[in-house]
């Protein structure tokens, strides 16, 4: 089925006029139509069954019909720091972030950051949207504008801080974590972390682990850590 978010809190019975883009996804590029039903969840990360009443030329009215129940969570909130990329790369790790439940996303610029970017930009807002609807998620990741690799370590006070080096000794055991709520993890560029970087880290409270012997993508080195991190430290 269908989902669209909605940006306000949103009740049951409610009547919603629906426009824009959501209103040129569904009807357009979709093909509902009146009678159909829809999910739409809201900025208080509910989801509810909903019905299409009516179909004007640029907008629809659905009809709220009931909330449907929450999915158990028992995995940890994680917020990703990555170094911007080059080229495109960057849209790719945000849609996996979304994909793997990345709780807030926040890009930085370290020393061997290749494209600096000093704010958040409307494609990666879109594709926050676009990844959330398509996965199943009632809640949609935070995204930040970048910051200097520094900023990182003012006022974290994650359970657990991980930075993940090429050239770390520390290998990944369960040995190592115990199940944690509030997760950070920092994520290099291609030309990886320096050691006065990873210095830094540690003095504050990071854990530097390897992700193995081979040289990963940014997008690879960002799913294996998020996953290896969720199966690890999940409750």
């Amino acid at each position: 089925m269908n989902r669209f978010f909605i940006d306000k809190t949103i009740k049951e019975d409610e009547e919603i006029k629906i426009d824009g883009k959501n209103f040129h996804h569904c009807i357009v590029v979709l093909k509902n139509k009146i009678g159909d039903n829809i999910l739409i969840f809201d900025a208080e990360e509910n989801e509810f069954f909903s019905k299409i009443t009516d179909i004007k030329k640029n907008y629809m009215i659905i009809q709220v019909q009931y909330l449907r129940p929450k999915k158990e969570n028992n995995e940890p909130d994680i917020t990703i720091y990555q170094s911007i990329p080059k080229g495109k790369v960057i849209e790719e790790i945000i849609e996996k972030s979304v994909e793997l439940g990345v709780k807030e996303f926040i890009p930085i610029i370290s020393a061997r950051t290749i494209k600096r970017s000093s704010e958040v930009k409307e494609r990666w807002i879109k594709i926050i949207e676009t990844a959330t609807k398509q996965c199943g998620r009632s809640d949609i990741m935070r995204i930040d504008n970048p910051i200097p690799y520094e900023d990182i370590f003012a006022n974290n006070n994650s359970g657990l801080k991980i930075i993940f080096y090429e050239n770390s000794k520390n290998k990944i055991t369960k040995k190592l974590f115990k199940p944690q709520k509030n997760i950070s993890i920092i994520v290099g560029p291609e030309g990886g972390f320096t050691n006065n970087e990873i210095k830094l880290a540690n003095d504050n409270g990071f854990l530097d682990l390897s992700l193995g012997s081979t040289v990963l993508r940014s997008s690879t080195a960002l799913i294996l850590s998020i996953g290896i991190t969720k199966l690890i430290c999940s409750s």
